[in-house]
C-alpha cells in the first residue's frame, strides 16, 4: 500500500470518526439543555432569550466540543503511531512537490 493510499485511508477514517463523535456529542448536549437542565431550572423555558442560546449552545457546544477532542486525539495519535513517516502529506507548497511531467 502507498502512502497516499495510506493517507487517503486515514482521512475516510478520521472523517467518519469526527462525524461520529459529533453525532454523540448533539445527543449528550441535547439530554443536557432540554432534558436535565429544565428539571433543575424549570422556569428556565420560560425566558425568551433561552429560544435562542438554548440551540446556539446545542449546536455549537457539540461542534467546537468534538472538534477539541478530534484534534486531540488526532495529535496524539500521529506522535503515537509516527504518522509523519507512514502518511504522505495532503498539501504540500508548491516548491517541494515533485514534478509529475506538467
Amino acid at each position: 500500500m502507498t502512502k497516499k493510499v495510506k493517507t487517503a485511508l486515514f482521512m475516510i477514517g478520521a472523517t467518519i470518526f469526527n462525524l461520529i463523535l459529533m453525532i454523540v456529542f448533539f445527543f449528550l448536549f441535547f439530554l443536557l439543555l432540554f432534558v436535565a437542565l429544565p428539571s433543575v431550572f424549570p422556569n428556565i423555558g420560560n425566558l425568551p432569550a433561552m429560544s435562542f442560546v438554548l440551540p446556539l449552545l446545542w449546536f455549537g457546544g457539540s461542534i467546537v466540543l468534538s472538534f477539541l477532542i478530534y484534534s486531540r486525539i488526532i495529535k496524539w495519535a500521529s506522535a503515537r503511531f509516527n504518522f509523519e513517516e507512514n502518511l504522505d502529506p495532503i498539501f504540500t507548497p508548491k516548491k517541494n512537490r515533485r514534478n509529475m511531467g506538467e
